[in-house]
């Protein structure tokens, strides 16, 4: 409750700096016209307490009054007495004036006096400072005098300061004189105005950095937020924090502000949302508004968090989550909108949700371009939004949020800017067509008064999936017992005449490739030492690469079937396809051969693209149970061509460790998953699901080639992992889908290791089976095996911490 002597203290504070307006504040409060009010009704107001300003309820806001002290009763005092001076003029001139506008002008008046006291306040602070660092200056410059003989100049060492100083008092003083230059933005062109979006009744808002200007300080002054007076924004001016200081304006009016700091702790970096307050949606905080009528506000400080996950996502990386404190009432709300307790009062927000999702949605559409990562994790948030509404509604709760749910996917098949937020809500929504009613209705609404478009092709339109298979790949090794051997091929052609594939791929003859293409990666010393075993019996280059006969002209024949597969594929004919060939490459460096290897295919595969189509970016998937030591050599230096690799460790050839992540212009663009024996299906799908699909989406390559081995297999006889067939089907059906999402689908498989024949057969036909579309349940194969709540293995943790330098990969 507001006492006389609190009153006294802050008319005395206004007499020191303004004696004419105290000496009459001081009169009216010995007259009784200033006095103290009947604690007001709580559930009406709040707490909020209240004096008296000629027999008139005037308000002060608790949480300012408990901090601040008598800066809150300042403010309203100067606000109700140059609305009384106001009063008077227009009495005495009293000619037929309209009322609604008197009143207007007699609380602009007020406004007005208390936000130009208040600047004048802070300009003699300022004005102070300064005449203490100039002389501070002064005096250090004599003494320097005096030691050298010399009249040295000032060596301003606070120079910056002076002159911010110096900067300040101007700056305010063109805001007193209601400079026109220094407005609230007129339109969205504004460099103040950061982001645009829309509140919970779609009315259009910005989010804006806070712009000091007379009309909008007066506009705080009138609407009288908790935290936000005009003597703390000003205060932030004079600190250098107005950069921290975020306003959400709606029809050029400020209805919200929050106030953000960073936090720093060892190793953690985080954004801390320090003050947030909002026009709230009645008009019980400003029962003396200049602005009646004025709509309902609702959703102004779920806006105000949109806008700040905006600039988190959108700024330095490093920068770990948002949290905020908060008083227990104001738990409901945070809850409903994604945050989470981490500590007593303390909240951080996780997954965005509800209206707040929204909000982003919409923020992120009016962006023309906020960026990939913004984009991916947008994309990843509706997933999550559409996989609850599988369940039935048993509480009045969880249909609130089914409701919001269906609300916001809406908005996505709405999406104008960036049809991956409609793209994607699709794709879940088909999926999960049969478990979810509104699906249908859904898809249809987006379809009606969206840009979605939904078209069921006839079977016989289907591109077919492209297929590379030769009898000549049974040439190299004829006659000599290897692992490698004609077997693997013919293991192929016998899981190609399966019934389920019958109708749904093409085949492609391959071509040689010149020894120019070969030149594309190899040096001509290599490309000459295979060319000269051509025709002799059996030749060696190192215990486990051996050559025949026909082996160049078949190693030659791999590399191009590669070429002929990627024509295919960019050409149109088709969008996916895989080369079943041998020799394999993925081990062959640039001047050698080694581990089966004699050229590197997809590394061939990869310059083709870039030199005959311009792609100037290219992804390698290798998911052999080997690294892929050649291919990363080939590349370890470039950002054209981005190289994963997951393969168990320690194996053959010893290379694909952790710290192994590209060197100069290449740093970060070769992405090695060692992993332990053992590892299995789960572990293969959370790689993707974690790793390579982040990854992917921010790189947004041009087309993606697989080094796919069949040594992951559990009975392989090189590896020691614990893959199956269903896990195999697994990979494929992720890394299609991460094509569809990044490079219009074109995904080319190639076959690298794999020396279980059964392996080959059986994970080569759930490979092609999920190329072909043949249907087999991955859907919820893919969900229970990466977002069920089994946590990520080791490896892939470390991996992710690394890689974070690099990429926006969710923790």
């Amino acid at each position: 409750m507001i006492k006389r002597e609190n009153l006294k203290q802050a008319i005395d504070n206004i007499s020191a700096r303004d004696p004419e307006i105290g000496y009459s504040l001081n009169e009216m409060l010995g007259m009784g016209r200033i006095g103290v009010s009947t604690p007001p009704d709580k559930n009406s107001w709040g707490g909020d307490f209240f004096f008296l300003f000629n027999q008139e309820k005037v308000r002060v806001k608790k949480f300012i009054y408990l901090n601040e002290g008598a800066v809150s009763i300042e403010q309203r005092l100067l606000i109700k007495y140059g609305e009384l001076i106001r009063k008077e003029e227009l009495q005495i001139n009293a000619h037929g004036f309209n009322f609604r506008q008197a009143a207007k002008k007699i609380r602009c008046a007020g406004l007005k006096l208390m936000v130009t006291h208040e600047i004048d306040y802070a300009m003699a602070r300022l004005k102070e400072k300064l005449k203490r660092l100039l002389d501070i200056e002064a005096a250090s410059s004599r003494d320097l005098s005096i030691l050298s003989g010399e009249t040295p100049q000032i060596p301003l060492k606070s120079g910056n300061e002076i002159e911010h100083y110096r900067w300040l008092i101007s700056f305010l003083g063109k805001i007193r004189r209601d400079d026109p230059a220094f407005g609230i933005p007129q339109d969205e062109t504004d460099p103040a105005v950061i982001y645009q979006g829309s509140l919970h009744d779609n009315t259009h808002a910005w989010f804006a950095r806070f712009p000091f200007c007379l009309d909008s300080l007066m506009q705080v002054g009138d609407i009288n937020l908790e935290f936000f007076h005009v003597r703390f924004l000003l205060d932030c001016l004079a600190k250098r924090l107005e950069k921290n200081l975020f306003a959400c304006i709606v029809n050029r009016k400020v209805v919200g502000l929050v106030f953000l700091s960073h936090k720093e702790e060892l190793f953690f970096k985080g954004l801390e949302i320090k003050y947030m307050a909002t026009l709230r949606g009645s008009n019980d905080d400003r029962t003396e508004s200049i602005f009646p009528p004025f709509p309902v506000i609702k959703g102004a400080g779920t806006f105000l968090i949109a806008g700040v996950w905006m600039l988190w996502k959108t700024g330095p990386q490093g920068i770990k989550d948002i949290s905020l404190n908060s008083e227990i009432g104001s738990r409901g709300f945070y809850e409903s909108i994604g945050f989470r307790l981490r500590s007593p009062y303390e909240y951080v927000l996780k997954d965005p949700r509800g209206h707040l999702l929204r909000a982003i949605l919409i923020i992120a559409d009016n962006c023309p371009d906020p960026g990939r990562n913004v984009i991916m994790e947008i994309c990843d948030l509706i997933k999550k939004q559409v996989r609850p509404l599988r369940k039935k509604v048993k509480t009045k709760e969880e249909q609130t949020y089914r409701d919001l749910s269906i609300s916001f996917l809406k908005t996505c098949l709405l999406s104008r800017a960036h049809p991956e937020f409609a793209t994607t809500a699709v794709r879940i929504l088909m999926r999960y067509e049969k478990k979810i009613p509104e699906s249908k209705g859904l898809i249809r609404f987006g379809t009606e008064y969206g840009l979605v478009r939904v078209k069921e092709e006839p079977a016989s339109k289907v591109q077919p999936v492209v297929v590379i298979k030769d009898e000549r790949f049974t040439q190299h090794l004829e006659n000599v017992f290897h692992l490698e051997n004609a077997r693997r091929i013919k293991a192929i052609q016998s899981m190609l005449e399966h019934p389920t594939l019958e109708g749904k791929w093409s085949e492609v003859e391959p071509r040689l490739a010149t020894v120019e293409e070969l030149a594309l990666v190899h040096t001509n010393d290599h490309i000459e030492r295979v060319a000269q075993t051509a025709g002799k019996p059996l030749c060696s280059f190192d215990p486990d690469t051996q050559t025949t006969e026909k082996s160049y002209k078949v190693a030659r024949l791999a590399s191009g079937a590669v070429f002929s597969l990627i024509d295919e594929i960019w050409s149109g004919n088709a969008r996916r396809g895989f080369a079943f060939i041998r020799p394999p490459g993925h081990h062959a460096e640039p001047d050698r051969a080694m581990g089966f290897c004699l050229f590197n295919n997809v590394a061939l595969g990869a310059m083709y693209l870039k030199e005959n189509y311009s792609v100037n970016r290219v992804m390698i998937v290798d998911i052999d149970v080997h690294h892929g030591n050649g291919t990363q050599a080939v590349f370890y230096d470039t950002d054209e061509v981005l190289f994963i690799s997951m393969h168990e460790f320690p194996s053959y050839p010893g290379t694909g460790n952790l710290g192994e992540v590209g060197h100069g212009k290449g740093e970060g663009f070769t992405v090695n998953i060692p992993m332990a024996k053992g590892r299995g299906d789960r572990d293969f799908a959370q790689v993707v699901h974690f790793l390579i699909n982040p990854i992917a989406r921010a790189y947004h390559p041009g087309m993606i080639l697989v080094s796919c081995g069949f040594d992951l297999y559990l009975h392989d006889r090189l590896g020691r992992m614990t893959g199956t067939p269903e896990g195999y089907a697994l990979l494929t059906a992720m890394l299609v889908q991460i094509a569809e999402s990044v490079c219009n689908g074109r995904i080319a498989f190639v076959m690298e290791g794999g020396y279980s024949v059964k392996g080959i057969a059986e994970c080569g036909l759930r490979v092609m089976q999920e190329l072909c579309g043949v249907p087999t349940r991955t859907g919820e194969r893919i969900e229970k095996m990466t977002v069920s709540g089994f946590p990520r293995f080791s490896e892939l943790e470390k991996v992710v911490k690394i890689h974070k330098k690099y990429w926006s990969i969710p923790m």
